[in-house]
């Protein structure tokens, strides 16, 4: 047996890429990134000039529609010009006990859309973290594949150099394999500018520079429950739209029963004087509206109208969008797995073939370069198995974020 035959068993004989990205969950790592986005991005949007939340005082008064107003007159006899009135009223807008009641439950909706926008940020970092963490680990993986062809082919390429200095073999085998080593010199400066720019983002979003190393996150379910509807209905986006049509309907129906108007209260001191009489007076006044039919313009109406039926097109279109997109991750997690099964299949019969080529091949039976070929497909192949691997987790944390799960 030769030793280029040799060299080409060993290599063959050798282990896939290490797989223990599959074993591991996501750890406190991820969530600490997160954590520390947030905080970042909380502080670089004060520090671009807006408001810090200290300094934002904002409230609502519980048992007033209005600010209080004072009202003073004063009349005066035509006739005899010692005959006056004077009034002085301290006049309160009372909140009603249906307004009470709606202000508390569109309190309670507002607390709720707040709790939804800070999911909803929460998840779109989280999408951009997932994004810089899978490119950086695909463009790692991708790059050890890389190293490990070629320590392969430099090993190759020795033994090959020795033979041809010997005059055993031509010098064209050595091109040859000169030739696919440029191809993985280029493959690999793609790959350091993807790995590059991944790193660049996961810095941008969490200011520091080491990417973690536990990212697979195949241990948390998709779903405790499992009805898709059930599954996109806990989306933050869903429930934000949800929230607010809630909301929008709730302001609506309070205008329409005229609950907006206040119950005036007004505390009145009356003094009322003439050459015989000097009489002063306290006493206290309330109005009450009369909810006769709809306090709504056909204005307002309209408006609602309108609003409501965006409402409901866009929590339409967001539940198809993400059903379409869920559905869609499901298929290529399914193709993955297709596809692993058949590169197995694959594997294996590469490495055979290349064993028989190489026996041949001493024989003159089949050119340098065929073989040459064939055991660069074995050499892909494995790392595509690799990589399918890897595409198998990150295509599980896509899941996640497509079902407004975040890390």
């Amino acid at each position: 047996m030769s030793v280029s035959t040799s060299c080409i068993k060993l290599c063959l004989l050798a282990t896939l890429v290490n797989s223990s990205f599959l074993c591991h969950a996501a750890n406190s790592e991820l969530s600490q990134a997160l954590s520390t986005s947030q905080a970042r991005l909380h502080s670089l949007s004060q520090s671009g000039g807006q408001l810090p939340q200290s300094q934002i005082s904002l409230s609502s008064s519980a048992w007033l529609n209005g600010l209080p107003s004072i009202s003073l007159s004063h009349l005066g006899s035509l006739d005899n010009g010692n005959s006056y009135e004077q009034e002085l009223s301290l006049n309160l807008p009372i909140k009603s006990p249906a307004l009470h009641s709606s202000d508390k439950q569109i309190k309670q909706l507002t607390q709720g859309i707040q709790a939804q926008q800070v999911a909803l940020q929460g998840l779109y970092l989280s999408g951009l973290l997932r994004q810089s963490l899978w490119e950086h680990r695909l463009a790692a993986v991708k790059l050890a594949q890389l190293d490990r062809k070629n320590q392969l082919l430099d090993k190759l390429h020795s033994q090959q150099k020795q033979l041809t200095d010997a005059g055993e073999l031509p010098i064209a085998h050595i091109l040859l394999l000169e030739r696919e080593l440029v191809d993985i010199a280029l493959e690999r400066v793609d790959l350091n500018q993807q790995q590059a720019e991944a790193l660049a983002l996961y810095q941008q979003l969490t200011g520091q520079d080491q990417i973690p190393q536990d990212i697979a996150e195949t241990a948390r379910p998709l779903s405790a429950s499992s009805q898709p509807n059930d599954m996109l209905a806990q989306h933050p986006l869903w429930q934000l739209l949800s929230l607010q049509k809630q909301q929008q309907l709730l302001i609506i129906q309070s205008q329409q029963a005229g609950d907006k108007d206040p119950w005036t209260v007004s505390l009145t001191a009356k003094n009322t004087a003439d050459n015989q009489v000097d009489d002063q007076q306290l006493g206290i006044a309330v109005s009450v509206p009369l909810t006769l039919g709809s306090a709504l313009s056909q204005t307002e109406l309209s408006q609602w109208q309108q609003a409501n039926t965006e409402h409901t097109l866009n929590l339409d279109r967001t539940y198809i969008e993400l059903k379409t997109q869920l559905k869609k991750l499901e298929q290529q997690q399914q193709n993955l797995l297709d596809q692993q099964t058949l590169l197995t299949q694959a594997l294996h019969l590469s490495r055979t073939i290349t064993e028989e080529l190489a026996k041949v091949k001493d024989q003159n039976q089949v050119s340098y370069e065929v073989w040459l070929r064939r055991y660069m497909d074995a050499l892909d192949t494995e790392s595509r198995l690799a990589l399918n691997q890897v595409a198998q987790q990150q295509l599980h944390s896509q899941q996640l974020q497509a079902l407004g799960i975040s890390l």
